[in-house]
Order: C-alpha cells, then structure tokens, then sequence
C-alpha cells in the first residue's frame, strides 16, 4: 500500500476520514441491518491514501515558509558563546 511508515498525525486523519466515508455509505435496511454502498475496506485503503497526500502537501507547505541560509553552520564555538 504506501512505501513509508504513517506519522500518528496521518493515521488520526485517516481515522476520521474512514468514519465520515462509512458513515456516508451506510445505509440501514429493513430487517434493521447495515448495508454498505461501498466495500469498507477499499474505504479503509482510500482513507490512508488521502491523509497521507494531505500530510504531504502540508509537510511541502511548511517546508516552502520556512527560511533557508544554505551558508549557516553551527560550531560548538557558536553555543558556548550563547551560554556565556
């Protein structure tokens, strides 16, 4: 299914998405069971794929707002001297 392990984030968002779409699929019959327009496991498979692009393009958005000095470096020269 996907290539890297989910971040927890992912996998609530998932969860939720999961719920709202077998929510929108089921539908209660007549002898007072539950019937599903769709099979809840390819709406299992469905849910992971859209929060996982979602945390994609977050993680790209976030990437894209932060600042980036491709000269800085760090010594330890540097954190000494903020201790002082």
């Amino acid at each position: 299914m996907l290539a890297e392990p989910l971040k927890p984030k992912v996998i609530d968002l998932a969860g939720d998405i999961y719920a709202r779409l077998v929510g929108d699929c089921a539908k209660v019959t007549a002898q007072g069971g539950i019937a599903f327009s769709s099979d809840p496991e390819l709406l299992a498979q469905l849910s992971f794929k859209l929060a996982a692009a979602f945390q994609k393009v977050e993680d790209g958005l976030n990437r894209a707002s932060q600042p980036v000095d491709t000269n800085f470096k760090l010594d330890a020269a540097d954190i000494a001297a903020w201790s002082k």
